[in-house]
Parts: structure tokens; sequence; C-alpha cells
């Protein structure tokens, strides 16, 4: 996300207090604090996407997942677990789950999302590392899923 114009309009000569600029400066700082992990899982061969560990990322900052929103190319189904360890403990296994009962699912359709995540293990430090593993799939031969995380 990129610095947007802050919603209030300054007059001349206007005092501006602390207080109104601390508010307009953390909304701003808020709004850059926000960021998307793009995971794409597919088969270069075009076939139907296979159950098993697809994707290692290492997540460069300490934050909160917020979300995922889960594209695919084609309406089907698909089951993805997100495991998460440190760097040091790598790779993660399914012991180290941290999607609980909000697994990035499709069910015969083509686009979903969990925006609230209460099952979740949401928290991230710094150097973590996110396995994506699929426990199931049938139709889809490409899909997006995408983490939505806010910086600490």
């Amino acid at each position: 996300m990129a610095w947007t114009q802050p919603p209030r309009t300054w007059a001349d000569a206007e005092l501006v207090t602390a207080s109104i600029m601390n508010t307009h400066v953390r909304d701003q700082l808020s709004a850059l604090q926000k960021r998307a992990i793009p995971i794409g899982i597919g088969d270069v061969t075009g076939d139907v996407i296979t159950t098993g560990t697809k994707a290692f990322i290492e997540v460069p900052f300490a934050g909160t997942i917020t979300g995922w929103t889960l594209l695919a190319n084609a309406v089907g189904s698909i089951v993805i677990d997100v495991w998460k360890d440190t760097y040091a403990n790598f790779p993660p296994v399914v012991a180290d789950t941290i999607a609980g009962s909000e697994k990035p699912t499709l069910s015969a359709v083509q686009k979903n999302q969990d925006l609230t995540l209460t099952t979740w293990t949401t928290s991230v430090a710094a150097g973590d590392v996110l396995a994506f593993n699929v426990d199931s799939a049938t139709t889809v031969k490409q899909v997006t899923l995408g983490l939505r995380l806010q910086m600490a």
C-alpha cells in the first residue's frame, strides 16, 4: 500500500497540534505496515495439484497474520495447511501447523478468503519460516494463496 493523502484538508495559518498530526502520521504508518505474502502453487506440466509440501518462505519481519485469500485457475477444491517454525528448526512439519480449523480451502469454488482467523496462531517473528502443504486437491491446476500480514 502506498502513502495516501491525509483525509484532513489543512487550512492556511491553521495551528496543527500534536494530537492532530500524530493521528494522521499514525494512520499513514499503519497503512504502510500491511503486507501480503503471495504463494503460487501449481504444476508446470498442467496437471492437477498433488498433495504434499509445495513451498517454503522466510518472513523477514515480525507481525501478525490477519487473513488469507485463495484464488484458483478453475472451480475446484483444495485444502492447504500452513506450518511455521524458526529458521534454526527448518523445515517446519505438520506438528508446526498454525492454521487451526481454518485452513485455506476451496470447496467446489474458484475463490475464498478468511479475514478473521479465530483458530490460527497468528504471530510471526522475523526469520520464521512458513511451509505450505497441500492436504487435498481436485480439479485445480494453479492456485495463489495470499497471506495478509500486519507488521509489528
